[in-house]
Formats: structure tokens, C-alpha cells, sequence
């Protein structure tokens, strides 16, 4: 016989090679494989979960710029809105503003054409008071009658209301 047969004390041996083969691989190679394909599940479920909590900040963080920028659209049109608004008060009021200079203007204007209206009437009443007093010299050189007297009075007083 061969030392290969089987043989009931070579079977029992071989059995127990095989467990003790199969408790060793177990005890230093399958307990550690597992233990570290569970670290790496762990490992892997972490990264998905922190994964999942960037994702979800990530979109409350997407959403607070969408906020932003609406609220800087708005405080834009805002600003615009009073940016106009001042505009057209600070053109009302460069109108009112030219308004009132061009009335001053319009009454200062008015004020001296009254004013050298004033002098021109004085200074044609000199001239008539003077033409009076040179009619009353050139009366008083003639004789005139009562009648040519009144008459020549009404002249030179209708020449005088046409001057006024």
C-alpha cells in the first residue's frame, strides 16, 4: 500500500489538518478580511451620509445666493426707483428754481421800464413846464385877449394830457 490511500487514520488526520487549516484561515485571515470589508462598509455609508450633508448644505447654500441675489435685484431696483425719484425732485426743482429767477427778472425788467417811464414823464413835464413858461413869456409879450388866452391855455393843456 501506498502512503497516499486513504486510510482511517490518514482520513482523521486529513480531517484534522483541514479544520486546523480551516480554524487558522478563519482566526487569521477570514476575521480580519471581514473586519476590514466592514470598515470599509462603514467607511463607505460615512462618505455617503457626509456626502447626503454637503449635498443638503450645498443646497440650502444654493438657495441663500438665490435669496441674495433677489434681495440685491430688489435693493437695485430700490435704489433705482430712488435714484429716479431724486432726479425728477431735482429737476422740479431746477424749474421752479428758473421760474423764479425769470419772474425776479421779468419784474426787475418791468420795475425799470416803470421807472425810466417815470423819468421820461418827469422829464417831459420839465420840458412842457418849460414850453409853459416860455408860452406864458411869449403870452405876456403879446396882448391877447380873454378869448385867444383861454384858447391857447386849452391847447397847451391838451398838448400836456397827450404827454401823459
Amino acid at each position: 500500500m501506498s502512503s497516499t490511500s486513504l486510510t482511517a487514520p490518514n482520513l482523521i488526520a486529513a480531517v484534522l489538518q483541514f479544520l486546523l487549516l480551516l480554524f487558522l484561515l478563519r482566526a487569521f485571515v477570514y476575521k480580519p478580511i471581514l473586519a476590514a470589508m466592514q470598515k470599509r462598509r462603514d467607511t463607505i455609508a460615512k462618505q455617503i451620509h457626509d456626502a447626503d450633508g454637503l449635498r443638503s448644505e450645498a443646497d440650502k447654500l444654493r438657495h441663500e445666493a438665490q435669496e441674495l441675489v433677489n434681495q440685491a435685484r430688489d435693493e437695485a431696483k430700490q435704489i433705482l426707483a430712488n435714484a429716479r425719484r431724486e432726479s425728477d425732485e431735482q429737476a422740479k426743482k431746477i424749474v421752479e428754481q428758473a421760474q423764479k429767477e425769470a419772474s425776479y427778472r421779468q419784474k426787475a425788467a418791468i420795475d425799470e421800464i416803470e421807472h425810466e417811464r417815470d423819468q421820461a414823464l418827469a422829464s417831459i413835464r420839465s420840458q412842457v413846464a418849460d414850453l409853459v413858461v416860455f408860452a406864458a413869456g411869449k403870452v405876456i409879450e403879446r396882448n391877447l385877449n380873454a378869448e385867444d388866452q383861454a384858447r391857447y391855455v386849452d391847447e397847451v393843456l391838451k398838448d400836456v394830457g397827450q404827454l401823459q
